[in-house]
């Protein structure tokens, strides 16, 4: 090393001591070397010799201790102080929610002590993933894609099913979604068959939801996916014209959601007159149509403070006994019968309010995988919150197992909901933290190769060079 070099580096490593954040480091040395050589170039063109210019330009700098402590005080975790008040309020009202769902009804004096039980397990899940260094998810998501198939595998064979769904898999349909944003950002730079093996991994997902047969979390695992791929492509993570990017995505899509519909009308007259039912309840206001039905009754009876007041057949007949899933996926609509309107237009603001802080502090996002990666969480949350108050609301409720985040029962979901809510904080806390670079793939990665004679499929598991650091 020359002596020219050598003062450099000293001056770096002086700087880097006061630094507390290790992974920031080699980006502060590359930018701080860039400015010095800059400078150093600019004395030599005046005349100097480069051991002056040298010295002149990290004289320049100032004193490595002044600048060290500077920079760490630049590059140190944020918190997301009003997030965290709005999840405490939510929990709060979660809490009452519960414990009145407990007082209402004696087969569920158990559920408000279930709730504390696993609010400490949500709270312990949130605070490990809030310090979680994040771009691990980015470094091995196909890993963790292939051990959270493989858990749930083993969830499907040794749980049981309730009304032929494995209700359990809702949790582990969600967690698949940040996941993925980790798949995507690791084929990033890359060509047209990135995004179809994207699609792939999404498929193998897709296919456990079938064969849960959870309708739900089919959904909430499709939307959220499809919008992350979208706006990756969009925003030009991927090689290719974007116009054959999104036609490689949505072509798919659309086949496979016209498929469905003439399969749902023309193969199967069950589907065909379930779905009339959905769309109209009163053809069957006591059967496939009771849930709408009831719902409305119970809305239409609803005043703006206090208990619903409810006549004919219904008038002396317990809230909690009208409506099934009063305690699960209807918690709101019981919540607005119980209380009235302004309870549940409170919880709906609170909850409103939350989910637009997360996002605002998505767009603040500057890295790229933490942006997308707090954007599949939002969007996850975003979805369930949307889905569940349309049920609530009577407007559309073909779906089951909905949780509210935060507020209405449901262990599994709820511990992956704080998971979530994590993540998107933890992506926050380590904005002026996370150095995100790409390290470019020397090789030319194809999805498909043909070598002596044989087809092979490359997923990328074992050529993944991005850095996030």
């Amino acid at each position: 090393m020359s002596e020219h070099n050598k003062a450099i580096q000293e001056f770096l490593e002086a700087a880097c001591k006061h630094i507390h954040y290790k992974s920031i480091h080699k980006s502060i040395i590359n930018e701080l070397t860039d400015h010095i050589e800059e400078q150093k170039t600019q004395y030599i063109k005046e005349g100097y010799s480069e051991e002056e210019a040298t010295a002149m330009a990290i004289e320049q700098m100032g004193d490595p201790v002044l600048v060290g402590n500077e920079l760490d005080k630049a590059h140190r975790p944020k918190t997301e102080w009003s997030i965290l008040s709005l999840i405490a309020i939510l929990l709060l009202i979660g809490g009452v929610v519960q414990f009145l769902i407990s007082g209402a009804n004696p087969d569920g004096s158990n559920t408000f002590i279930r709730f504390l039980i696993y609010a400490s397990i949500g709270l312990t899940a949130f605070t490990c993933t809030y310090f979680f260094d994040y771009t691990q998810l980015a470094r091995y998501s196909k890993l963790f894609y292939f051990i959270l198939f493989g858990i749930t595998l083993a969830d499907f064979k040794y749980s049981v099913r309730f009304n032929g769904t494995y209700i359990h898999f809702y949790g582990l349909a969600l967690l698949f979604i940040p996941i993925f944003a980790g798949i995507i950002y690791s084929f990033r730079d890359k060509s047209y068959g990135a995004i179809f093996a994207c699609g792939l991994f999404y498929g193998g997902a897709a296919l456990l939801c079938l064969i849960a047969a959870n309708l739900s979390a089919l959904i909430l695992l499709s939307i959220p996916c499809l919008i992350i791929l979208t706006v990756s492509i969009v925003k030009g993570y991927f090689k290719g014209n974007k116009k054959v990017g999104l036609a490689i995505v949505y072509i798919p899509v659309i086949m496979t959601f016209i498929w469905s519909i003439v399969f749902l009308f023309f193969q199967s007259p069950s589907r065909r007159n379930r779905i009339a039912v959905i769309l109209n309840p009163e053809l069957d206001p006591y059967g496939e149509g009771y849930y709408v039905f009831m719902i409305k009754r119970i809305l239409k009876a609803s005043r703006t403070f206090g208990t619903a007041v409810l006549e004919g057949e219904l008038k002396n007949i317990p809230l909690h006994k009208m409506l099934p899933g009063w305690s699960t996926d209807f918690s709101l609509t019981y919540i607005i019968g119980r209380l009235g309107f302004a309870a549940g237009l409170i919880i709906i603001g609170i909850v409103s309010i939350f989910i637009v802080r997360m996002f605002i502090s998505v767009i603040k996002q500057k890295n790229s995988f933490g942006y997308l990666l707090s954007l599949s969480a939002c969007i996850a949350l975003t979805i369930q919150f949307a889905l569940y108050v349309l049920s609530n609301l009577g407007i559309f409720t073909v779906f089951s197992s909905l949780t509210l985040p935060f507020i209405s029962f449901g262990g599994t979901g709820f511990i992956v909901n704080m998971v979530l809510t994590g993540l998107v904080l933890s992506v926050y806390r380590r904005t002026n933290i996370v150095d995100d670079r790409m390290v470019m793939n020397p090789h030319n990665w194809k999805l498909v190769n043909f070598e002596d004679g044989k087809i092979i499929i490359d997923l990328g598991l074992g050529k993944s060079k991005r850095q996030v650091e």
